[in-house]
């Protein structure tokens, strides 16, 4: 996938690209497993690609991808729906009031674990309004939260989408493992929390987003305060928004919890080979 324009894109064009993707989620299921992290990878791949190829296209092509488009995120998010937040010791956080509520991390905890790191990382902490995003050559993503004010904020250094999938070479600061609530540090309150890929060209139209904060575990309501926060940023159209939410654990989502407790790790499957792409739409090969 390339984030650069790449001119017109014609329906024969868009069938192969749909088609190639198809092929590799189907070698990866095979591979892997229906329910896999590298089924996620590549249908996440897919989307990111297919939004980006919309900017480029009309007509029967255009309505060929928001078909496509839709039918993945669908498949993505029942995926997710599979996955809730891992059970045991919920994260330090109390459960405010609001619609969505606000989740406010515990203080205690942050200077304890964070603050120093957080300082290290505050000049490269945007708001969205602010963001002028660089052209990748593969699909990224970016941690942000939605603060308290209901502001969007992000951390503007990229991770490739299958170390964020895949659990791979997770990202640090001063030696510190990087943590929504350090792009809150003030407050440490947020609405929504997790990662962001931005759909443009010469501005962010659009975005594919997620609710996969695990210091946060916000809610599947919380997607309302994503879609609000970049309406009223940007002016975003609440549909070119994709926002996947993760379900909350059975049962046991409390209003308060004790400092210290933290969350179980998880672990990640094998990591795919990497998907070949055309050097033109960014498909796999």
């Amino acid at each position: 996938m390339t984030t650069e324009p790449s001119g017109m894109i014609e329906e024969a064009e868009a069938r192969r690209l749909i088609a190639r993707f198809d092929d590799v989620e189907r070698r990866y299921v095979q591979r892997y497993g229906p329910s896999s992290q590298a089924r996620v990878f590549v249908l996440m791949e897919e989307l990111v690609t297919i939004r980006f190829a919309l900017l480029d296209a009309a007509g029967p092509a255009a309505e060929l991808l928001r078909r496509q488009r839709q039918k993945v995120a669908r498949g993505i998010q029942r995926l997710y729906d599979l996955s809730p937040f891992p059970e045991g010791p919920p994260p330090p956080v109390r459960i405010l009031g609001g619609n969505p509520p606000v989740i406010e991390f515990d203080r205690a905890v942050f200077e304890t674990k964070y603050a120093s790191a957080a300082k290290s990382m505050r000049s490269e902490v945007v708001f969205l309004e602010e963001w002028k995003p660089e052209p990748q050559d593969r699909p990224v993503a970016y941690m942000y939260v939605v603060d308290d004010e209901s502001r969007l904020r992000i951390w503007t250094r990229p991770f490739r989408m299958a170390d964020l999938i895949l659990g791979r070479n997770r990202a640090t600061v001063a030696g510190v493992p990087v943590a929504h609530p350090m792009l809150v540090p003030e407050r440490l309150r947020v609405r929504a929390a997790g990662e962001i890929t931005p759909v443009f060209s010469d501005r962010v139209t659009g975005a594919v987003v997620n609710l996969k904060s695990g210091h946060f575990r916000p809610a599947p309501p919380a997607a309302a305060a994503v879609r609000d926060a970049c309406a009223a940023a940007i002016g975003m159209d609440p549909a070119e928004c994709d926002v996947l939410t993760v379900p909350p654990v059975p049962d046991h989502r409390p209003e308060t919890a004790p400092p210290g407790s933290s969350r179980r790790p998880e672990t990640a499957p094998a990591p795919p080979p990497p998907t070949p792409t055309s050097p033109t739409t960014g498909a796999p090969a």
